[in-house]
């Protein structure tokens, strides 16, 4: 069942949205937005509810791997190789399927002392702030709520209230639009003004660590999630940065969208693939057999390579051996698929320098597998994009089983 919803353009979605939360119960604002680009299409936004309280934000529904991805984007220390396994270790037995498993989760990893709840709130606030800057204000459309009682049920977040968020994204507003003028756009690219460097009243430390994270030639978007950032106050710190002459941005405009290979013997898996990572904007290639991925590579220098595990002739693993061996191509990130979500590969994969992401399955897991796939592109390939970037659709990958 859907409840009555509403249209809404220019900066009517802070109102209405306000007025019409008050007094629902648990579920989802499922908000279509009118494409920037002027194309017939919308992009989906959903905003989820519980006891009128605002506890996620996102481009789905709420579920592990987003919340996951939410609290890796903010909490960096949960981005490491010993914190990683301990999640994996506790995903292992906790059933994915079930809807408890966000709750004994989020509950085991608490009592492990990996996070606690004050992160856990500040990591949400800051996401749900975040997606407020780029759908809350100036979008067009129209907005439906689906109750989702279990969202109350099964969901250990407090949240927040509807109208102090919004108030909080409004001042924002004011913030990003003064910035404006420095920061055009996060995408752009920072670029260090050495000799004024020299000259400034910085330590010797703050010179080192300013030349470090400047030259590493990052957008101010990917510098964020380096820091585990909130985007606006990257933002005000450069914005200094530049009125003191030390730095000046690059804005690369339409720079060539980063390549993506894919091994896999499965015609369906490529196919699947190319489709869904092309819609996000990447460029891709596949290769079929692991014999001809090192040639593909040396041909084309792809910004991540994805290796299928279990391969005829040359597997996975040692594919990899070989890519490490080669000069050319030792360095390119590599990311482990397979099937079969067990330790022992998550280990593998680690010890050998990769990253690990597992097929879905089954028509469920598929969701959770696109989060943790965009994850890592936007991690390790980010897109070089303008600030308000239009959301290409989503095509459906099926399920997998090899």
């Amino acid at each position: 069942m859907v409840s009555p919803g509403f249209y809404f353009q220019g900066q009517e979605l802070p109102q209405k949205l306000s007025q019409a939360s008050q007094g629902i119960g648990a579920g989802y604002w499922r908000c279509q937005l009118a494409s920037s680009s002027g194309a017939n299409r919308m992009n989906a936004w959903y905003l989820a509810l519980s006891k009128g309280r605002i506890i996620f934000s996102g481009a789905q529904q709420l579920s592990w791997a987003l919340l996951l991805q939410t609290l890796q984007r903010y909490i960096p220390r949960l981005r490491s190789d010993a914190a990683k396994q301990e999640i994996f270790a506790l995903e292992q037995r906790s059933p994915a399927l079930e809807p408890e498993s966000l709750v004994n989760r989020l509950a085991e990893m608490y009592e492990q002392g990996l996070v606690n709840r004050e992160e856990v709130a500040g990591a949400l606030r800051l996401k749900i702030l975040s997606d407020f800057d780029q759908h809350l204000f100036n979008s067009s459309g129209q907005a439906d709520f689906l109750p989702t009682p279990e969202l109350t049920i099964h969901t250990p977040l407090l949240g927040f209230e509807v109208e102090t968020l919004i108030a909080e994204a409004q001042k924002r507003q004011i913030l990003w639009r003064k910035l404006h003028t420095q920061i055009p756009s996060m995408e752009a690219i920072p670029i260090l003004n050495t000799q004024a460097t020299e000259h400034s009243n910085f330590t010797v430390e703050q010179k080192r660590r300013l030349e470090g994270l400047v030259r590493s030639g990052k957008t101010l978007s990917s510098t964020a999630f380096a820091l585990a950032q909130d985007p606006l106050e990257v933002a005000k710190v450069f914005s200094k940065l530049i009125s003191n002459g030390l730095v000046t941005l690059d804005l690369p405009g339409c720079a060539a969208a980063p390549e993506i290979l894919i091994v896999d013997d499965s015609p369906l898996v490529l196919k699947q693939f190319e489709r869904l990572v092309t819609s996000w904007g990447y460029q891709v290639k596949v290769s079929q057999s692991s014999v001809s991925a090192i040639p593909a590579m040396l041909l084309s220098h792809p910004a991540i390579v994805f290796l299928d595990i279990n391969m005829p002739g040359v597997n996975g693993f040692d594919l990899v051996k070989k890519i490490r061996r080669h000069p050319k191509l030792a360095s390119i990130p590599l990311v482990m698929l397979t099937a079969e979500k067990t330790l022992s590969n998550n280990w593998r994969a680690q010890w050998s320098g990769c990253r690990f992401l597992t097929k879905p399955l089954t028509p469920k897991e598929v969701p959770d597998f696109q989060v943790e796939l965009r994850m890592l592109l936007e991690e390790l390939a980010p897109l070089h994009r303008q600030n308000q970037v239009e959301s290409k659709p989503v095509y459906r990958l099926e399920s997998s089983s090899t």
